[in-house]
């Protein structure tokens, strides 16, 4: 059982590490040294998501889900263990208030993994690329 714990961790680390990689590369470039809190918090959102929508999907519990969102933001954004750990203490209220990019997230990492063609991957990754247009 245990093992299997650890596979799905690695597993969701993975897919959202790809996933998250992959959306990200569909939007304008300079998004990572980007100032504007709203784009900031839209981005890590959307992150937090899907992360949390994969770990939920692979059946694991709030403390690896949490484990895993830290390790693959901080590695996806190159952010500091603190400046991470502030956005992510926001993101359950944010998630509670149905934070759009939140609930985009989930969805679109889902899509993501179900989509059987290239084309509906890379809209469903474009998913990102569409919450940043319509907040710039």
């Amino acid at each position: 059982m245990h093992n299997n714990h650890e596979d799905n961790i690695e597993a969701v680390t993975k897919m959202a590490l790809q996933f998250l990689a992959e959306a990200i590369g569909q939007c304008p470039a300079g998004l990572e040294s980007s100032t504007n809190r709203d784009i900031v918090f839209a981005v890590l959102g959307f992150q937090y998501g899907a992360v949390q929508s994969a770990a939920y999907v692979a059946g694991l519990g709030e403390d690896a889900s949490a484990g895993i969102t830290a390790d693959v933001l901080g590695r996806i954004n190159g952010m500091d263990k603190d400046s991470l750990s502030k956005f992510l203490a926001l993101m359950p209220m944010l998630a509670k208030k149905e934070y759009p990019p939140i609930g985009i997230g989930g969805k679109a990492i889902i899509s993501f993994y179900n989509s059987t063609t290239e084309e509906e991957n890379l809209a469903t990754a474009g998913s990102l690329r569409e919450i940043l247009r319509q907040i710039g």
